[in-house]
Formats: C-alpha cells, structure tokens, sequence
C-alpha cells in the first residue's frame, strides 16, 4: 500500500522533532485552519495563518474546497495564580522536575501563567527565553504581604518563598522586581483569629492605587477574610466563597473572582486516597503527559488508611462551597487561577479540576427545577463526587450549531480575560500583529466536555514548544 500522505501541519511537527532548526523557526504556515475569533466567540471559516517574525502575519479565509483534515485553533491560555516553587507533591521544586512541571503548562494550552509567592525567577525566564528550558511565558506578581505577629510594612513574611536553587537573598536586594507585575497580593488569613485590621486595609489599599498597584486579596475561603475583603473594596478576590459571606448583601460591587475550588476539592480527598486515586487515574486517561510523568510517583505517596470520618468532614465542607459557587458564581466576574503548585493541583491537573467542577455547576443550573428536586434528594456524595462531569469525558456532540454557550464563555474567561488581567502580550486573541501563541486541535474542542484540554500541539511566538511523539508514517502491514 502507498505511503499516505501526512496532512500539512502534522508534516511540520513531523519534521521539527528531528529538525532544531526547524524547531527554533519563528516563521510558520498552516494550510487549513480555522482560527477562534474572540469578538464573535467562534471558531471562523476555514483559512491559511501564516507567522512571520513570531507574530500573525495573516489569515486568509480560504476559496476554495480543502480536502486535508482540518485544524482547530485557540489562543494560548492564561493562569492568574500558580507557585513555580512548590511541586506539589508537598515539597519544594527542583532543578531536576522543573522543566518537567513547566511542560506540564505546555501540554495544556496554557501560554502564560503568573507567579504567586516565589522567589526571584528572572534566571529561570531568562532559560526559558533562551530555551535552555522549555516553558510558558511567566509573569510574577509583587511580593505578597502575609499577616505574622511581628508584621512590619514593606517586610512581609520570608517563609512563603521558594528559591528554586537560586539565590534568596535576591529578593532584599530587588533583583527581578522589574519584571514584576503590578498586582499587588494580600494573604488576609493566615491561621484562626489572624488577620490584618480593615483600618490598615484600607490605608494599604488607598496607597497602593496611588501607586498603580492591583491589590489582590486571598482569602483562603475564610468568612472572615471573605467579609474584610469585601467591605474594603478589594478588586479582586481569590479563594472559594464561603456560605455565609453573604454576598447578596453587596451585588452592587465590582470584582472579580479566582474559586481555586480544585484546591480545595483535592485536599477534602485527602484522608480519602482511594477517591482521590480514581479521580486522578481518570485526569490521567484526558492527560496523559501527567500520567506519565506524575501520577505513578504521586500514587505511590499516598497513605493505605483511609480515615473516613475526617474524609467525610472535609467533603462536606468542600461541598458547601461548591454549592456556594453554583449559586453565586456569576460569570462575567470570573477569572481562571489553578493554584497549581498546591497539593495534588499538578500544572494541568489542577486546571482541569477546576474546568470540571465550573462546567458540572453549569449544567446542575441549567437543570429544570423538577430534576434538580429529584437530584437534591440523593446523598451529596453521590451529588458531587460521583458525577458522571466529574468522573468521565462527555460523548461528542455531532452539530456544532448545538454547542454549549458556557464552552464559548469559559474560552473567553481562559483567554480574553485572564490573559488582558495578568498583562499577557497576545491579549488572549489571535490577530494580526500580535505575537503568535495558541494550540493545534485535531477536532472542535469545544465538542466535549474537557475537550480544550486535548491538544495536539503548542506553539510559542511561532515556535513548537509541544507536541506529543510524531506517529510513525509508511506502509500499513
């Protein structure tokens, strides 16, 4: 049988695994695309891109029939909260499992992601510009202020930094302030009872508009720092609402909001290794670089007791916050965090929890009220934990026109919002001019459930970052 011929993107990969030249390119063509156009929320008709000097140089709606399977393309996405330093197996990163973990970003879609609570990582960007190390583009925030007893402005808490091998004391020095971004974090709640006054919240906050500063408040889902946050008028909020924050007190506010309810959702599963092992097998079947790289080893740490009246405590009170969300979440003030570097949140695995648990909350609204009744009356384990959204990927829908509109909205959150929010230069768009960061898909990702998460290529300023092993090609047996 004659060879077949491979369509003219899968070529490109192809070649580029054994071509570094090609690799490094920064000028690329697609023949048969059709590209996501953020003004429209849609995937637009069937076009040549074409990337020169790693931006968009053009796209050209093609017209003519295009026989060669067609590609699917969205913007790189974006992360507003993740800890580079933090591997989450419950220890600090490594030189050796960093270019792993960043990789892990990569297989993704995620272009750009923001740093919360590391050390200096101008060196480690440095190496990921020059690609000594292949990763997304990182941005870093200020340097969080942590509430502690000897608590002194411009001094916060020296514990909460990673170094990553590099020199610490970098960090009094100043070194890599300039790449910061001006989001200024808060941790509103450290332990029980602790907690910075709203009178110095306020001067805080004032001084830090004056200065150009976003302040951002993590509340950790705490009502009190839930509460604090709220009547100082903080812009933004990070962490899971809890039940009684009461926010139907304060509709008339603007902010937006990172849930982090992954986070959450895989420390209630903690004292629960059996639940938490299904759950991570099947992230692990949608993703397999992090089957392959992560799950044996993450496995292989977790205890054999299950304790069953702490497990059942803690899911609980995860589900009480998820509950929370599903009523109040509001879509127009969402932002994307996966609060990857938390335990068990690996880069990836914690955005698609989180995609998980958003989409599930989603569809248990659009329920009719008989169905909802009907589904209330089960245990709320099986409510939850035992959800087929939660568990399984969703049969492809076959009539694009049948597409869920939250699909189209969670795309804008993952690119428009959050990457305009944490400054990302494509914008979250793909357009002319702008830099050239998106993933390849094989079919319409928005089809299924999760199916974002698919991809079948990444590429950075023009550039292939990731791709799964090119499939052998030639005679059939």
């Amino acid at each position: 049988m004659k060879n077949r011929r491979l369509p003219c993107f899968l070529l490109f990969i192809y070649l580029s695994a054994f071509s570094p030249s090609l690799l490094l390119s920064q000028n690329l063509k697609m023949l048969g695309v059709r590209v996501w156009e953020s003004e429209k929320k849609q995937f637009g008709e069937v076009s040549d891109l074409e990337v020169t000097g790693g931006k968009v140089r053009s796209i050209t709606r093609k017209t003519t029939n295009f026989k060669e399977p067609i590609r699917y393309i969205l913007p790189g996405f974006c992360d507003a909260s993740v800890t580079i330093g933090a591997n989450s197996f419950g220890g600090e990163t490594n030189r050796e499992i960093l270019p792993q973990l960043l990789l892990g970003f990569l297989a993704t879609g995620f272009s750009h992601v923001e740093s919360v609570g590391d050390g200096d990582l101008t060196k480690v960007k440095d190496e990921i510009s020059k690609s000594k190390i292949i990763g997304p583009f990182i941005l870093q925030s200020q340097k969080p202020w942590v509430y502690d007893a000897n608590f002194r402005e411009n001094s916060p808490s020296k514990d909460q930094y990673f170094a990553l091998g590099l020199d610490s004391k970098s960090l009094e020095a100043g070194e890599g302030k300039r790449d910061r971004s001006r989001h200024q974090p808060i941790f509103l709640k450290k332990a029980e009872g602790q907690s910075f006054p709203q009178t110095t919240l306020f001067q805080w906050k004032s001084k830090w508009d004056k200065q150009g500063y976003t302040p951002l408040a993590y509340t950790f889902a705490d009502r009190l720092a839930w509460k604090d946050a709220l009547d100082t008028g903080f812009p933004v909020i990070f962490h899971p609402m809890p039940a009684n924050a009461n926010l139907s007190q304060v509709q008339t506010r603007q902010f937006l909001w990172a849930p982090l309810l992954n986070v959450t959702y895989f420390l209630s599963l903690r004292n629960d290794p059996k639940s938490l092992t299904l759950r991570l097998q099947q992230i692990g079947e949608h993703f397999p670089y992090f089957k392959e790289k992560f799950l044996p080893n993450f496995l292989d740490g977790l205890p054999d007791e299950v304790d069953l009246e702490k497990a059942n405590l803690a899911k609980s009170e995860f589900y009480s916050l998820w509950e929370i969300f599903r009523k109040e979440h509001r879509k127009e003030r969402l932002l994307f965090a996966s609060g990857s570097g938390h335990w068990a949140s690996f880069p990836g695995v914690g955005a698609i929890q989180e995609i998980s648990l958003w989409e599930a909350s989603w569809k248990t609204l659009a329920k009719s009220k008989e169905s909802r009744t009907e589904e209330e009356s089960l245990p709320w384990w099986k409510r939850i934990f035992a959800r087929p959204e939660f568990s399984e990927i969703r049969k492809v829908e076959t009539d694009p026109e049948t597409l869920p509109a939250e699909r189209k909205e969670l795309v804008q959150i993952l690119t428009e919002k959050t990457c305009r929010f944490i400054g990302a230069d494509h914008e979250g768009k793909i357009s002319i001019g702008k830099p050239a960061h998106f993933s390849v898909f094989k079919e319409n990702p928005l089809k299924k459930s999760l199916g974002i998460f698919a991809i079948e290529s990444m590429v950075l300023g023009g550039k292939l970052v990731y791709t799964p092993k090119p499939e052998k090609v030639g005679k059939k047996p």
